[in-house]
């Protein structure tokens, strides 16, 4: 259905990572569509068919939310917002939020779904289905599920009308294109004005390019500044649950490079693939923490939200070597850059005890003299009034 990306056979360990996982949700709603290219007076173009809605008594319902979850648990999430601007797929969205009317929202999204696929600068795609289901999980958060299967995805329908999955052991996922999943009850919170958490999530399989996250309306990934300041606290939690083997020496070294790193690509997309490459060149050849990072944030995805693809403004990327200070008084509030602390070393300028606790600071000589000039007593002068 997309640009497609060679697969091979599933080994034994990925056959068995298939198997679904017995989670508590209730599926509200489920269906599939087919896309597909059709000749009319001589003009190819795509076009769609919308299945019947699948019986919600059928296991396969949950079964399939429950494959494709776990496939959203291994890989690298691209998290974003639906796009406003982007009126026929916000009105869609929207409108299903309101009034929950099922059949008519599938409609919608396969027809911006051909629109894109019909835009003559597009390269030629690949047919295909597309699955939906409306989700609640254990905590009554609603979720829209869309997933995009090619052709030989091993999925095995009733017949090409129907599109009603005949069992769960069709659930052969091999030709897994992309997904999209909705958080819709966030989605309420935050549209249109997209300042909180992002709502609408993605993985990719087989296909890459953008025609999907497009035709949903997600003109871009979490904002780059918002990925800086999760990757920061992402390296630090790493180098703390997962990379503590390594010396002091080692992680200050990453730390600097992946910084410079940043710093060196501001205005340009940067993919977590090539900080890893960073820390990997930081590291001996037979180092277990090679490609460390990157399994970290994945499996820790919703404690760190980075998307694989994230691009930092100028600002937003010399942040990435800076912490913020802030005594819970609120009587002092400053920024430092970690790089620049030493450790239990009372001669540098800024320093941090052997034990994380006290921030030692060299003080220009103009906040010197005036914090001498209320504070310090006049050698000729008695002892101080009580």
């Amino acid at each position: 259905m997309d640009d497609r990306v060679s697969t091979s056979p599933q080994t034994p360990v990925e056959a068995e990572a298939s198997k679904p996982e017995v989670k508590q949700l209730v599926v509200l709603n489920a269906c599939a569509a087919k896309f597909f290219k059709k000749t009319l007076g001589g003009l190819t173009f795509y076009d769609s068919n919308k299945g019947n809605n699948w019986d919600l008594r059928s296991p396969v319902c949950v079964d399939f939310v429950n494959f494709i979850g776990k496939k959203f648990s291994k890989s690298g999430r691209i998290y974003g917002y639906v796009d406003a601007d982007m009126l026929s797929a916000a009105a869609n969205f929207s409108k299903y939020a309101s009034d929950l009317k099922f059949d008519a929202f599938v409609n919608g999204v396969m027809t911006q779904l051909c629109d894109e696929a019909n835009d003559p600068a597009r390269r030629s795609l690949s047919e295909g289905y597309v699955v939906f289901s409306h989700y609640q999980d254990h905590r009554k958060v609603d979720h829209l599920l869309i997933v995009m299967l090619g052709k030989k995805a091993g999925y095995d329908f009733d017949n090409d009308s129907n599109l009603i999955p005949k069992d769960t052991e069709s659930l052969n996922l091999q030709d897994f294109r992309q997904a999209a999943c909705m958080d819709l009850t966030e989605f309420r919170k935050g549209f249109p004005q997209n300042t909180g958490d992002s709502y609408l999530y993605f993985i990719k399989g087989n296909s890459k390019s953008e025609f999907f996250t497009a035709a949903l309306g997600c003109s871009d990934s979490i904002p780059g500044k918002v990925c800086v300041d999760n990757l920061k606290s992402a390296l630090s939690a790493y180098f703390q649950e997962e990379a503590s083997s390594l010396t002091p020496t080692q992680r200050r070294t990453i730390h600097k490079r992946v910084v410079e790193y940043i710093e060196n690509r501001a205005g340009e997309r940067i993919h977590l693939s090539e900080i890893q490459h960073v820390i990997d060149k930081c590291l001996k050849e037979d180092s277990s923490h090679h490609g460390g990072l990157i399994k970290f944030i994945s499996e820790n995805a919703e404690r760190f939200k980075v998307s694989e693809e994230f691009q930092p403004s100028g600002v937003s990327a010399k942040s990435i070597a800076y912490i913020d200070l802030k005594l819970p008084s609120g009587e002092f509030a400053g920024r430092f850059k970690l790089d620049a602390v030493a450790v239990d070393k009372s001669d540098a300028d800024l320093s941090v005890d052997k034990d994380f606790v006290y921030l030692k600071v060299k003080l220009p000589i103009e906040v010197s003299n005036q914090l001498r000039s209320i504070n310090a007593q006049d050698p000729s002068s008695g002892p101080e009034d009580v």
